[in-house]
């Protein structure tokens, strides 16, 4: 009887610790190198896949380089319109570091071409309103949570089987 005690009082120091974790993970913010505004390049047209290359035609997409910055920032040539800090990194020819914001556990397996282009979905399902912030994003907006995905999928009458998005 001991050790069933002794167990179930483990786990449920497992369980508050994990429950700990979870809100640590979904609350805490993160200060990114450049203060990107999407808001304003959503106002000027620029498409979510013209900066986040991948976004549609690939598994992953990727987050802005200085190279893609420089599609429309003119480097060397400052205005009041590009940020000092990515004026910076342009400059130096260094790329911008980024914090990851949105990561899939290992075991799973996402492919953006398989929800944006095969499945039609809009970025703003999974990734919430980004397009109206004025601020880069420290955390994400929305929780990648397995019932969250498994909602989707019946919604959607996508398969549901666990070996289609897990390893």
């Amino acid at each position: 009887m001991e050790r069933i005690y002794a167990w179930l009082g483990w786990a449920v120091v497992g369980a508050v610790l994990m429950g700990a974790g979870l809100w640590i993970y979904q609350t805490w913010e993160v200060t990114q190198p450049v203060p990107f505004n999407h808001k304003k390049h959503v106002e000027f047209g620029i498409a979510c896949d013209a900066c986040h290359v991948g976004a549609k035609d690939s598994a992953k997409a990727s987050v802005p380089n200085i190279s893609t910055c420089a599609l429309c920032h003119q480097p060397g040539k400052a205005s009041p319109k590009t940020p000092k800090a990515l004026e910076q990194y342009m400059q130096e020819m260094k790329p911008i570091p980024w914090k990851k914001i949105y990561e899939a556990p290992r075991h799973v397996r996402f492919s953006h071409v398989r929800h944006v282009e095969k499945g039609g979905l809009d970025c703003r399902i999974c990734h919430g309103e980004v397009g109206k912030m004025e601020r880069p994003l420290g955390r994400q907006p929305v929780p990648l949570r397995m019932e969250r995905c498994m909602e989707c999928h019946r919604k959607e009458r996508v398969t549901t089987d666990c070996m289609a998005c897990h390893r």
